[in-house]
């Protein structure tokens, strides 16, 4: 009698493992299944917002002021946002007025290493009046710089400069430029006018 109970509990046993096998394997593969339906396209945005008007604050102050027609969040292996449809920025002093102003036709921004690239029709002005028209220009904001390697153009004091890079902190107060070339007075000067050989490089006159 025990060795029958003995024998009935090693069939049991033998039409239950391949059943419980089973349903671990068919679990699995609907979690798979589940997991690749949520895969994301990384070419697709995840979230788009529209008229967006945001302020960063330090110190209980607004220290920028960023405006978009549309903004458009993407996660991949870096987290980013674009701004396919333009950027204003507004940089402000510690009693609120205004240091600078960027804007461009194309932004993105890095959200892990904190930069920024601003892209055609890129201009930004100081509160001098001096004003940088360039292609293509990049906002480091843990370094509170802003650079490019492209060619640029700066209109200041009733002059004309050109160079090949050119390099600022926020205010724009304090510049580089690389390979500088020009030095035209503004009046009558065509901006499509060929420029002068000069050093390789000068500080802001």
């Amino acid at each position: 009698m025990i060795k029958l109970k003995q024998n009935t509990a090693k069939n049991l046993l033998r039409s239950i493992i391949p059943i419980l096998l089973g349903i671990m394997l068919f679990s699995c593969e609907n979690d798979i299944n589940v997991i690749n339906s949520l895969k994301i396209d990384e070419g697709q945005a995840v979230e788009s917002t529209y008229n967006v008007s945001m302020t960063m604050m330090d110190s209980g102050r607004v220290t920028m002021l960023m405006e978009s027609p549309q903004v458009d969040k993407y996660i991949s292996r870096h987290e980013y946002v674009e701004m396919p449809k333009g950027i204003h920025i507004v940089f402000y002093d510690s009693i609120g007025g205004i240091r600078s102003t960027l804007d461009a036709d194309y932004a993105i921004n890095y959200s892990g290493s904190k930069i920024m690239e601003a892209k055609n029709n890129v201009i930004a002005v100081n509160t001098d009046g001096q004003t940088l028209y360039t292609e293509e220009l990049i906002w480091d904001q843990q370094k509170h710089k802003i650079y490019t390697e492209n060619e640029v153009k700066i209109v200041t004091e009733g002059k004309i400069l050109f160079g090949d890079g050119f390099i600022a902190d926020e205010t724009m107060t304090n510049w580089d430029i690389t390979n500088p070339r020009g030095d035209f007075e503004l009046n009558g000067f065509d901006d499509d006018s060929s420029s002068a050989e000069k050093p390789t490089k000068t500080q802001q006159p």
